[in-house]
């Protein structure tokens, strides 16, 4: 291909692409072909492709193959042929630098590349930015070189002497890029540089950042005032959270890269005072004060509170976090300087006057605790309430002085010994603190009496059962019990050195513990309106507080209301135990669900954003939206009762063996490959037909149909013993269901459901066919009582769990089996009970295919009760 172009038929290619020859040939191509023009275009666009090629192995193999390239001056030639403006040309090259760059790997092959100054020519190249093409590929490299930036390769991009800093300046120009994927690199390329430890360059960055940083924050501003808009008019349906989604994301990856830059020191100071003049201060504690200008700016206070905890759960940075919690726990509107007010199609910040009046002490934090006002009918605003809490409990910033003065029980995740050093920031809330400690003393003791008199009021009412004395804090967590699920915060804490004295005993502040018990109180309710999320949520907060709180009356006290609000649950669940037929899977399904869903606010805060749905329709699982309907309010019950339950156990370290709920039974479950003696056991002989999900038959298998008292078995003779077979499916009877075929009498169609889920799946689909319509119609009794005995278990076992009466089943026969010791592994050994033992089995009878014993011409009947061993009743070791 080269050869067929003017002046290049001189030369020699090599047959090695990978050689210092193959570079000087490509080298003569380049030199030969400076001048672009549409007939050696595309010789010059391979040539530079395979250039980038032969360059990266001579990193990795030859040495020499970057002395070549840096003796003969090959990115001077570069710029030569980018002067002339071919737009593919231009797109070959920084393709090729881009490729270059990001595979050298040796030290001395990068400083080689970088000396001469003829990177930060091409950084400043007038490309035609316009092209999308070009405009991907010089970002990219831009990108590229910034992981190149270390303390060693700083003089190669930044000149102390000249203040010239192409890779910076350069990237700045783009910031403002209406294509994400820019902005994107923008801020990583700004992040690199500054976290390089460089004086003389750092002083450069922090003048040329500040209009960059001013802007970040703005952009921020914007992103959080258009995130209000859109949840204050969307309805919570899919399409929207779909929406819902890009914006929030577009705004918690702002707030992680702004808590990126706080990390720096080079940043940190400019950067925090423009956050929290610029957004904290006039757009999140200015919507949670009383309005004051009717043109300003305000966000909604589910908005509000969801930024400020998005802004604890990620930014850790001290000084700024310690200043806004401060001012938000201590301080009044008086503060406030200045607003947002819209400006066209745009927004611009606006001084404001001090109130004229003396304005009400610490309105923002009494925003806070007027959140879960509403809880007794909505929990909108109340979730968000308790997520702020949750966050501060959460936040790496070491705010635990001024959580403890406003009696936020909080558990320090930090050494004692650390003693970071002090701001002006940090004066200010310390001072803060001791000003707020006189007025929230004796809060902690107002709420051990008014819970103690909820307490007495119960006892009044006959609702309260003996309660055992809770453990401390302390015995709770390091229990021998079952491990709590929920991810409390002090899961995630370090183990303090032992070293360490132990912290002092924290109070909490009566007002929050109200907080939390109106939503414990709501839920039981029953025209209640609070999600089950909000519940978790709430149960998880309470275990955040008594671990820090070590106070008996407290935690007895909380336990008393968990004890009412179950209580109240089990009365509204016990009406519909043994009348709802459904009852059971929905009790299983739930409990499943509950096991399961974990509250994971990084993920599930947006979709809460939006009013609360109330119909499946939305698509939103049943934990995150309000009921419709009879069977969603009996479910939403059930998982009130599991929460409220579980915190109730917690508290009082108790071990919940009752829950998954079992049926009790004498024999344990089989399972497919047990090998089981099924002598003298009913048998009835059946080909199953599989049927695929589209509702086709396929596979046919010859199959020996067993039931016990829990479980529908098909087994397999084994060949090597009379009287055994192996198990090839089980599955539980409660979850069979059973119908006969219309067009073949010998036919029933099966399908057993697998685990408990709101979306369950079926383990087994099959038509089983028998020799005959008796033997089908046996069969069909059989698996239908099995049914109903196997469900009545189950239920008796709810209503144990539950307190409630039980409704008698049909009693099921007697197990004549049991485990045996020596037997094989996986088997059953049958023994002979008392009133059989006149009679005479062989040790080991054949495997046989058993019918109802009847005259010749009866009609069918029911299978009669059998005083002898159980058909089917099997036992496994």
């Amino acid at each position: 291909m080269f050869r067929k172009l003017g002046g290049s038929a001189t030369l020699w290619k090599p047959k090695n692409p990978h050689s210092l020859e193959y570079l000087k040939y490509l080298h003569g191509v380049i030199v030969k072909n400076e001048k672009v023009n549409d007939s050696n275009r595309k010789i010059l666009v391979e040539a530079l492709r395979a250039m980038a090629e032969i360059l990266i192995w001579g990193d990795q193999n030859d040495a020499s193959v970057f002395d070549f390239f840096l003796e003969r001056q090959m990115l001077l030639h570069f710029l030569k042929i980018m002067d002339q403006g071919s737009s593919s040309i231009n797109v070959q090259l920084l393709q090729t630098l881009n490729i270059l760059f990001e595979n050298i790997r040796h030290e001395t092959s990068l400083y080689f590349l970088l000396s001469n100054n003829h990177v930060n020519s091409i950084l400043t190249h007038k490309f035609d930015l316009n092209n999308d093409e070009i405009m991907a590929y010089y970002i990219s490299f831009l990108k590229t070189l910034s992981f190149k930036l270390n303390a060693c390769t700083v003089h190669f991009f930044f000149n102390e002497a000249t203040k010239e800093f192409p890779l910076l300046t350069e990237a700045l120009k783009l910031f403002d890029s209406t294509e994400s994927m820019v902005r994107i690199a923008v801020r990583n390329i700004v992040l690199n540089v500054v976290r390089v430890k460089d004086e003389a360059m750092i002083d450069f960055v922090r003048t040329h950042t500040k209009i960059y940083l001013s802007e970040l924050v703005d952009s921020l501003v914007g992103l959080a005032i258009d995130l209000d808009v859109f949840v204050r008019s969307a309805e919570n349906v899919q399409a929207n959270r779909e929406r819902l989604r890009d914006k929030v994301d577009d705004l918690i990856d702002l707030v992680h890269y702004i808590g990126e830059l706080l990390d720096v020191d080079a940043m940190a100071e400019w950067l925090s005072h423009l956050v929290s003049s610029r957004f904290l201060m006039p757009l999140l504690l200015n919507s949670l004060a009383p309005r004051r200008d009717n043109h300003a700016v305000l966000l909604t206070p589910v908005s509000s509170l969801f930024f400020f905890a998005q802004f604890l759960l990620v930014v850790t940075h001290r000084p700024t976090i310690q200043g806004y919690l401060s001012a938000f726990l201590f301080d009044d509107p008086s503060i406030l300087r200045s607003h947002w007010i819209r400006q066209g199609e745009s927004f611009r910040l606006q001084n404001i006057e001090p109130p004229s009046k003396t304005p009400e002490n610490r309105v923002f934090f009494e925003s806070l605790l007027s959140a879960f006002d509403a809880s007794q009918k909505d929990d909108y605003l109340s979730f968000y309430g308790l997520m702020l809490i949750y966050a501060m409990f959460q936040n790496n910033g070491d705010v635990g002085e001024l959580l403890a003065t406003v009696n936020f029980p909080f558990r320090s995740r930090h050494s004692s010994t650390q003693q970071p050093p002090q701001s002006s920031q940090d004066t200010r809330g310390r001072a803060l603190t001791e000003l707020a400690v006189e007025a929230t003393e004796d809060s902690y003791r107002e709420v051990v009496d008014r819970l103690q008199d909820l307490k007495q009021e119960e006892m009044d009412d006959e609702v309260l059962v003996d309660e055992p004395r809770p453990p401390s804090a302390s015995q709770t967590s390091e229990s021998d019990g079952p491990r709590s699920r929920f991810m409390s915060a002090a899961e995630e804490l370090e183990p303090s050195p032992a070293t360490e004295k132990e912290p002092k005993p924290q109070s909490c502040d009566y007002r929050l513990i109200e907080a939390l018990s109106s939503i414990i109180a709501a839920v039981g309710n029953e025209q209640n309106r609070v999600r089950p999320i909000t519940l978790e949520l709430a149960c998880l907060v309470i275990r955040q507080i008594l671990l820090s709180v070590d106070d008996e009356q407290l935690h007895s006290s909380l336990t008393s209301l968990c004890g009412k609000a179950r209580k109240q649950l089990v009365d509204q669940l016990s009406l519909y135990v043994n009348s709802e037929n459904l009852f059971l899977e929905w009790f299983e399904d739930e409990y499943a669900e509950f096991e399961v869903n974990h509250v994971k606010l990084d993920v599930i805060g947006y979709e809460m954003l939006l009013p609360p749905a109330t119909t499946p329709m939305s698509g939103l699982p049943l934990h995150k939206r309000l009921f419709s309907g009879f069977e969603e309010r009996l479910r939403t019950t059930m998982l009130f009762y599991f929460h409220v339950r579980k915190l109730e156990r917690d508290m009082t370290g108790e071990m919940d063996g009752e829950l998954p709920v079992r049926a009790v039974s004498e024999q344990e479950p089989v399972t497919i490959g047990d090998c089981i003696n099924l002598a003298n056991s009913d048998l009835l002989a059946c080909t199953v037909v599989m049927v695929n999900p589209t509702g086709k038959s396929s596979d046919r298998q010859a199959r020996f149909l067993v039931t016990d008292r829990l479980q529908l078995i098909l087994v397999e003779p084994d060949s090597r013993k009379a009287g055994w077979a192996i198990v090839r499916f089980a599955g539980l009877l409660q979850d069979t269901q059973i119908t006969g075929d219309s067009s073949d009498s010998r036919a029933l169609h099966v399908v057993v459901e697998g685990q408990p889920s709101r979306k369950r799946q079926a383990v087994l689909k099959a038509k089983f066919i028998f020799d005959d319509h008796i033997r089908c119609m046996a069969a069909k009794q059989r698996l239908t009582k099995g049914r109903q005995i196997a469900r009545g278990l189950k239920l008796h076992a709810i209503c144990d769990l539950l307190g409630v009466p039980k409704i008698d089943v049909a009693s099921p026969r007697v197990n004549p089996f049991k485990i045996s010791k020596g037997c094989a592994p996986g088997s059953v050994r049958k023994t002979q009970s008392t009133s059989s033992s006149t009679s005479s089995y062989g040790r080991f009878a054949p495997l046989r295919s058993s019918t109802p014993s009847r005259d010749p011409g009866s009609t069918p009947s029911a299978i009669p009760e059998d005083p002898s061993p159980a058909p089917g009743s099997i036992r496994h070791v």
